[in-house]
């Protein structure tokens, strides 16, 4: 069995000119595929390294272009999609994990591929290295990649927001902390699956939750409501108390539970609802 430790960069909608929007679809388009494949003994036998021409944002975000140094110009010289895609599914082969530091990229990675109509690629085993690497060091905060380089003296050699680096750095960390648990390894797609169906289920409660002033514990009227992709906001006015009053309901994960949790605050009627 081989380990595929991988890293990823993104390009996001920027509104450069007026009338410009994002695509619903797909919020966060892969620019870079890195990896590093490891075999059962977590030597390295293979390096994966492409640039993705983007097809729905194809201007590079200027925040991306800042962290990952990539640009508009190399990335519409980089591979499509489909066909990086293809090249990495071949590259990986059978029999192997896929690893990444944390869970966005393999949430993203698992986006694109929807959305390209990708469906080679399987999602059934996964170790987040993150979290390996958070019961070693005994951990209860996720730490960033460049703080556990650091905490392990891993030597420094590249930038940190290449993909190609991460991969690197996350598979030195990996060498040196896992051990070979089989418990580290998750079916990520039926975890996947189940949690977006708790997620369904919480939000079908969410606009059943009450406003109470906070200063006098009277239950009030709704007078608005603003309801998000995992955030719910309800608006009214506690007469007694002379009061605006917002409600925020959020759904957020607790080591893998997911579940809603509510403030009922005072706030002055200018405020946003971010």
């Amino acid at each position: 069995m081989n380990y595929i430790v991988f890293d990823l960069e993104f390009n996001m909608f920027f509104k450069f000119k007026e009338g410009e929007n994002a695509n619903p679809a797909l919020k966060s388009e892969i620019i870079q595929i890195g990896a590093v494949k490891l075999n059962e003994k977590l030597e390295t036998i293979g390096k994966f390294d492409s640039i993705i021409k983007p097809l729905i944002y194809k201007r590079i975000n200027p925040y991306v272009k800042k962290k990952t140094m990539i640009n508009t110009r190399q990335a519409s010289q980089g591979t499509p999609f489909v066909q990086a895609i293809q090249n990495f599914s071949s590259w990986i082969g059978e029999d192997s994990v896929l690893c990444s530091w944390g869970h966005d990229d393999i949430l993203g990675l698992r986006d694109n591929c929807l959305f390209f109509d990708f469906n080679q690629l399987s999602f059934d085993k996964f170790i987040n290295i993150q979290q390996v690497y958070m019961k070693y060091e005994g951990l209860a905060k996720q730490p960033s990649l460049e703080s556990a380089v650091e905490g392990l003296g891993i030597e420094k050699t590249t930038p940190f927001h290449d993909a190609f680096s991460d991969a690197f750095y996350t598979s030195e960390i990996f060498i040196k902390v896992f051990n070979f648990s089989s418990g580290a390894i998750i079916n990520w797609q039926k975890v996947q699956i189940d949690n977006e169906i708790k997620i369904r289920e919480l939000k079908s409660v969410l606009d059943q939750v009450t406003i109470v002033c906070p200063q006098c514990s009277k239950l009030i009227d709704k007078d608005k409501e603003v309801s998000k992709t995992k955030k719910y906001f309800a608006f009214g006015y506690c007469a007694v108390c002379r009061l605006h009053i917002r409600h925020v309901s959020r759904i957020v994960n607790n080591s893998g539970e997911y579940n809603i949790i509510s403030n009922n605050s005072i706030y002055n009627t200018e405020e946003e609802t971010e």
